[in-house]
């Protein structure tokens, strides 16, 4: 079902319309064929909005974006112009990290390295993200993106906790590297290799006392007119974006943003971390043979056990948040989180062509 107009909306005040669902490319691999069909579909589908990472999948997600665009753009059926396309960077992993080393080697490592854990390391000094921005337009074949958000900066702060920084010390260093890297993004705006940049943090959520908290109105204090994108974790059951928890006035990042025509992009839309662990307000495509085989079968007691699972998620959505109208519980999610004041677009890993046809119902 292709997206009418009128479930466009600004991404920024005066910025490019999207569509309020976008294509989550985390796990998206340019190596895996179905991958590409489910972009390819979406995009011509009517979504309009891609949100990928210079980690997702070591680069090849970026691969992936950059191959299935090239495509659509050369065949005629999308434009530039009709597709904005937002990507991310700070982790070192993988072929980065080794980057990494290698230049620590040669006396040329990157400033201000966090060095996180063994395979996880992050940076957002200005050197960096240069260079992350260069690989990550080679990838996607593309002069500029439309968004560059600084991926999880936290992870700074929480590195300082476990060493035992004092908060007010640990703190006063962030915001002056955060202040570094929005200095360079402004910059590249003004380069026209990115049309506007952001943070996509975890902790814009938390209450603002919390040592790893990131602090939106700080981050706007020290930001320039670039500064229009900001993405967080927001689900049924995780809602720490909707409370007034973010400032010592009792407001929400979301109600911040909103006062400050900052768009907001939502991820995890599904996956929630509760007191029991993992939930998933979405279902198993019991279409698909390789979820047959990971549950057993497709007649077996694991399927009844899934299907169980998912008529508790229903009820739950509805005991807590009224009626979400019909369809999927995965659909009514989505329409619970469109709802939430101050969300711009919901992110979500549509792997599948058939995902895609779920998710896209929920704005039938």
């Amino acid at each position: 079902m292709p997206l009418s107009e009128f479930d466009r909306r600004p991404l920024w005040a005066g910025g490019p319309r999207i569509s309020a669902l976008g294509f989550g490319c985390y796990r998206i691999d340019d190596r895996v064929p179905r991958h590409h069909d489910a972009l390819d579909y979406a995009l011509r589908s009517g979504v309009t909005l891609i949100d990928t990472s210079t980690n997702y999948g070591d680069g090849h997600s970026e691969t992936l974006v950059g191959t299935v665009l090239d495509g659509l753009f050369e065949k005629g059926p999308l434009q530039r112009d009709g597709v904005t396309v937002v990507t991310k960077a700070g982790y070192v992993q993988g072929s980065n990290q080794e980057e990494a080393i290698r230049r620590m080697g040669e006396g040329q490592p990157w400033p201000e390295m966090t060095e996180y854990s063994p395979e996880c390391w992050h940076c957002i000094s200005p050197e960096f993200l240069a260079d992350q921005l260069s690989y990550s337009l080679e990838r996607l074949r593309l002069p500029a993106v439309d968004v560059l958000l600084l991926h999880n900066p936290e992870y700074f702060l929480q590195d300082a906790e476990h060493r035992g920084v004092p908060k007010d010390e640990a703190r006063q260093e962030f915001y002056r590297r955060i202040e570094r890297a929005l200095s360079h993004l402004e910059g590249e705006v003004d380069a026209g290799r990115i049309r506007a940049y952001g943070i996509s943090s975890n902790t814009f959520v938390v209450p603002h006392e919390q040592y790893d908290a990131v602090s939106l109105v700080r981050v706007l204090e020290l930001s320039g007119r670039g500064f229009k994108v900001i993405q967080l974790p927001l689900n049924p059951i995780e809602t720490g974006a909707t409370q007034g928890i973010h400032t010592p006035g009792g407001k929400s990042v979301l109600g911040v943003a909103a006062e400050a025509g900052i768009g907001v992009l939502v991820n995890r839309p599904f996956n929630a971390f509760g007191a029991q662990g993992l939930v998933r307000f979405a279902p198993v495509d019991w279409r698909a043979p390789r979820n047959w085989r990971m549950f057993g079968g497709e007649s077996s007691q694991a399927e009844a056990s899934e299907r169980a699972r998912v008529a508790e998620m229903e009820n739950y959505l509805s005991m807590r948040y009224g009626d979400l109208g019909s369809g999927t519980v995965s659909q009514k999610t989505l329409r619970f989180l469109l709802r939430q004041e101050g969300v711009t677009a919901v992110l979500v890993g549509m792997r599948e062509t058939s995902y895609v046809d779920d998710c896209l119902g929920a704005l039938g």
